[in-house]
């Protein structure tokens, strides 16, 4: 048989002994011998010759194989890429955490230099800043904590750090540490992350002795004496600002409080106006000066300082010139006896804006990049920029407590009636895109879904239409307030704190997308995100959570 071309198949038909096939061979070759008469030995089976099909190469094959591995790779890669973006832009947000898919656990801790003592119970507010990407933790004064029991009258045992401490959030570490004197106050802070500042400011010293220091991310200082005349207070302002106050006019008259510090209007008299001065805190060069004048509607804040352990009592002293200033990260709220006014680091008093109440001065809320929630006593809202400038115009209270970064900037969530009740998503041209009634804030505006309280729900809401795509609500934390929201863009976390001030609190995570519960972990204190870190404050110190 000759042998066939290599380009060909050659086929065999395999012929069993029993079987139809084989029947079917026998009979066939049966009918021959009989017809003969001869008996034929049977010919041998002759192949079949089938087209060929050409072999792929082993290169083609090896191509294949890498496209397919490629593949592969490519979906992984992207889904990488897009984890990291993500994770990326968590970074940049007060309320953004590189990833909340799995129940954390405690990767550091830095202890405080006072920590609560066994037996007492601490209830943490304490204020904070975030420079170059760093937890900056000033010293704890009076407002920092509430502590019960203390170990005299007028000397409660504040935990906290002693010093101006910055901590790595990633790993924990220690960078700087700035030391202060007596009576230290620092500013610009906050009580999350979404306060930064290029230059911290500190108040300390003596009464008569009292200096300014700036301080620069890298724990560099710069110092100066706060030259004080007399009647004059320095206090820290934004924007590396030191705020100096002091009363103009005559001396006012006697003025009389109830014990919580209210004075009646009937019982105010006239006093002097308040001349604000922002200086550069590192040179004491002015940058400009403001006078809020004596009001006596704002009758409030007219109790001095306490001289006995008996405080507060119906005797107790009053100040009429008394006045203290608070920064944020780009106001100076300046409050006292008879005066109250929001100022922008720049000088302009942002509470009398838009339609605010030249008898009572507005509500400002910073909402981040030069802009400004201006409430009045009316339903409404007036947003400005720093210079004062209106830009919109809203017919209600904006109530969103935090943003994803990923989520657009299209709607605002106004509270449009009196009862605290509902409020509508509203487009920047002022239309409404829809309404909810039952809600009672926006814990968490995200990129696909609103994350809204419902007083003892928390529900998910679409956000181009308003629809409730889930419901969740936590059985055993009716006894606890919500205090804040966190998210990873996939995941929502619920901080949940004691109301009575105990170390018991919780943290809650939910899917976005369908509200399914994922994990739940105790809590000592509050717990923020900075740069995409968590970190809790505990009575013993601070811990990072990954």
């Amino acid at each position: 048989m000759p042998r066939p071309a290599k380009q060909e198949s050659v086929v065999f038909d395999l012929v069993e002994a029993n079987g139809s096939d084989g029947d079917a061979y026998d009979d066939a070759n049966g009918a021959a011998d009989v017809a003969d008469g001869v008996p034929d030995v049977p010919a041998e089976p002759q192949p079949r010759l089938l087209v060929g099909l050409s072999r792929l190469p082993r290169r083609t094959w090896l191509l294949t194989t890498a496209a397919v591995a490629i593949g592969v790779v490519t979906v992984a890669a992207v889904d990488l890429v897009r984890d990291h973006r993500r994770a990326e832009l968590m970074r940049t947000s007060p309320v953004g955490v590189e990833s909340l898919a799995d129940p954390p656990a405690e990767t550091w801790a830095v202890r405080f230099d006072t920590p609560v003592e066994q037996g007492q119970d601490a209830s943490m507010d304490q204020q904070v800043v975030i420079m170059d990407g760093l937890l900056v933790v000033p010293p704890t004064n009076a407002q920092s904590y509430w502590v019960d029991p203390v170990p005299g009258p007028g000397e409660p045992v504040l935990p906290g750090f002693e010093e101006v401490v910055a901590i790595d959030p990633a790993e924990g570490g220690v960078a700087w540490r700035v030391p202060l004197g007596e009576r230290p106050t620092c500013g610009p802070t906050g009580y999350d992350a979404s306060t930064s500042t290029e230059v911290l400011v500190c108040v300390h010293g003596a009464d008569d002795a009292r200096e300014v220091v700036a301080i620069a991310p890298d724990g560099s200082t710069r110092s100066r004496s706060a030259e004080l005349a007399e009647g004059e207070h320095v206090f820290p302002g934004p924007d590396g600002t030191a705020v100096r106050t002091v009363r103009t006019g005559d001396p006012a008259g006697e003025v009389e409080c109830d014990v919580s510090g209210t004075c009646s209007s009937g019982y105010l008299v006239p006093g002097r106006d308040v001349r604000v001065t922002a200086e550069d805190a590192g040179t004491g060069a002015e940058r400009w000066t403001s006078t809020v004048e004596f009001d006596p509607m704002n009758s409030m804040n007219c109790q001095g300082t306490p001289d006995s352990s008996d405080w507060p009592t119906a005797e107790s002293a009053t100040d009429p010139d008394v006045v203290t200033v608070s920064a944020g990260a780009e106001t100076v709220v300046v409050d006292g006896c008879g005066v109250s006014a929001t100022l922008s680091a720049y000088g302009i008093r942002l509470d009398l804006v838009g339609d605010a109440s030249l008898t009572a001065p507005a509500w400002v809320t910073e909402l981040g990049s030069g802009r400004f929630a201006v409430q009045g006593e009316g339903l409404g809202t007036t947003v400005v920029d720093e210079a004062g400038n209106t830009l919109y115009t809203l017919d209600g209270w904006i109530r969103t407590d935090a943003t994803s970064p990923d989520a657009p900037a299209d709607l605002w969530f106004v509270q449009t009636t009196t009862d605290a009740w509902g409020f509508e998503a509203v487009r920047e041209d002022g239309s409404v895109a829809w309404s909810e009634r039952y809600g009672q804030s926006v814990l968490l505006a995200g990129r696909d879904v609103v994350v809204v309280n419902r007083g003892n729900r928390v529900v998910g809401l679409a956000r181009t239409t308003g629809a409730e795509l889930w419901s969740w609500g936590g059985d055993d934390l009716t006894e606890m307030m919500r205090s804040r929201a966190l998210t990873d863009g996939e995941t929502v976390a619920l901080e949940y704190l004691s109301r009575d001030g105990s170390s018991d609190g919780l943290l809650v995570t939910l899917d976005l997308d369908t509200g399914k519960q994922l994990w739940h972990m105790p809590l000592t204190g509050p717990a923020i995100a900075v740069g995409g870190h968590l970190v809790e404050f505990t009575p013993e110190g601070v811990r990072g959570l990954g």
